[in-house]
């Protein structure tokens, strides 16, 4: 834990971050910034010094006030707490932004599993050993995708679990929404896909208990900056990135508070608002498909979603059966 005084600091940071980001480009009356953040007007311009030498673009104007302007590609927490404060009922965030790590999902079960709290959210700009569902890797390489885990402490029985996958793969692409206007859609269970390419892939691992979910990690990889160069020889004619579809190289750390806003909203609605935007999105629902589970290769014809967040899928002797897990392809 971080000593009172280092998070006290930390705070006022966030928050005159916060207020600046909040302004859009406009300048700020020093004396209100100081009131946000808790502080002299004589402390603003130390304050906030370092995050000008780290390459946020802030403005200090005599008597015209102080003003941020669009930052590069650079993240750090204070931003993300500033932009994204604490709402009631529901996690605050609190950010940890890695420069490399072998999985954010190792990293967030981790410390899961030494009682943290809901609302941890770990970010880097390179994974060494991301992976995607089914043992698959996640191709991330520096500074190009948002690579993060947030860690949830739901209250869902065990059966279901299903509806972390639904609800976070719409907030997924609410935020991407968000940030650029594109609606990506959605395949079952967790890919969003921009015109046949992948775009994002979530990876959730829930750990039970008893009856219930001790925590849920839900880990999300987002192509952002990606050029074609940047993917390998085996998926660039399999992925995208909101680059690649826009033009427009979009900071990692707008995606990450669009994604944190976008859940946000989608935990403190009813599932049942999620499970509607996910079949308004969905590229499965209604198709012919063949499914690769524990319980063998399924045919039939996806429904819907039950409550629990399970796909209903009508087989090819017209029974329909509940699928929680698999692999799909259109048939």
């Amino acid at each position: 834990m971080e000593p009172a005084a280092a998070t006290s600091a930390r705070a006022r940071e966030a928050a005159l971050l916060g207020a600046l980001f909040a302004a859009k480009g406009q300048h700020l009356n020093r004396a209100d910034l100081a009131r946000v953040a808790g502080i002299s007007v004589a402390d603003l311009e130390s304050t906030l010094a370092p995050y000008l030498q780290a390459g946020y673009p802030i403005e200090f104007h005599p008597q015209g006030g102080i003003g941020l302007q669009e930052p590069p590609d650079i993240w750090c927490a204070e931003e993300i707490l500033g932009r994204c404060p604490a709402r009631e009922g529901l996690p605050a965030w609190e950010p940890l932004l890695l420069a490399e790590t072998a999985s954010t999902n190792d990293v967030a079960r981790e410390q899961a599993r030494k009682g943290l709290r809901a609302g941890f959210v770990v970010a880097a700009a390179r994974q060494t050993r991301g992976r995607g569902r089914l043992g698959r890797s996640w191709e991330s390489p520096t500074a190009c995708g948002l690579y993060v885990s947030l860690l949830l402490r739901p209250a869902l029985a065990a059966a279901e679990a299903g509806q972390l996958t639904i609800l976070s793969s719409v907030a997924a692409g609410d935020a991407v929404e968000a940030v650029s206007g594109l609606r990506p859609q959605i395949k079952w269970p967790n890919d969003l896909m921009v015109h046949g390419r992948k775009l994002a892939g979530l990876l959730i691992e829930a750990e039970p208990q008893g009856r219930g979910l001790a925590h849920a990690v839900v880990g999300i990889g987002i192509n952002v900056r990606h050029r074609a160069e940047d993917f390998s020889d085996e998926v660039r004619h399999l992925a995208t990135s909101l680059f690649l579809v826009t033009g427009q190289l979009y900071r990692r750390a707008d995606v990450l508070v669009a994604l944190l806003h976008a859940f946000e909203a989608r935990l403190s609605r009813p599932f049942a608002e999620a499970r509607e935007a996910w079949a308004a999105s969905s590229l499965t629902l209604g198709q012919q498909v063949t499914l690769t589970t524990v319980r063998g290769i399924k045919h039939g014809q996806a429904l819907g979603l039950d409550e629990s967040g399970a796909l209903l899928l009508r087989s090819d002797s017209g029974e329909i059966e509940t699928i929680t897990a698999g692999d799909m392809r259109a048939v």
